[in-house]
C-alpha cells in the first residue's frame, strides 16, 4: 500500500511519499542554535588550551635557557682560572727556589 499526501490515484504517475520541502520550526531553530553555540564554545575552548600549553612550554624553554647561559658563564669563568693557574705553573718552571735572602735598610749607609 502507497500512502501519498493526496487522496487521489493515477496510473502511470509516480507519487512522492516524502515532502521534498525543509521546514524548520521553533523548537528544530532552538536545537540547531543550541548546537551552533555548543560547537563554537568548543572550538574556543581548544584553541583556548592550546595556547595555554604552547605558553607554558615556552617558559619552561625560557627558564631553561637561562639556567643553560648562567652555566655557560660560570664554565667560562673557571676556563678562565684554570688557564692561568697553567700559564702561571708553565712561567714557573724556569725559576730556581732563592738560597738567600738579604735585607737592605733605607736609614742605614754601609
Amino acid at each position: 500500500m502507497l500512502i501519498t499526501k493526496s487522496n487521489s490515484w493515477n496510473e502511470g504517475s509516480r507519487k512522492y511519499t516524502i515532502n521534498r520541502e525543509f521546514r524548520l520550526g521553533p523548537l528544530s531553530l532552538k536545537f540547531a542554535t543550541i548546537a551552533l553555540i555548543t560547537i563554537a564554545a568548543l572550538f574556543y575552548l581548544a584553541q583556548s588550551t592550546e595556547g595555554a600549553a604552547q605558553k607554558y612550554q615556552i617558559m619552561q624553554l625560557s627558564e631553561t635557557q637561562k639556567e643553560l647561559q648562567s652555566k655557560s658563564k660560570e664554565l667560562e669563568v673557571e676556563a678562565a682560572r684554570l688557564k692561568s693557574l697553567n700559564e702561571i705553573k708553565k712561567s714557573s718552571q724556569g725559576f730556581e727556589p732563592v738560597q738567600e735572602t738579604n735585607f737592605y735598610s733605607l736609614n742605614s749607609r754601609t
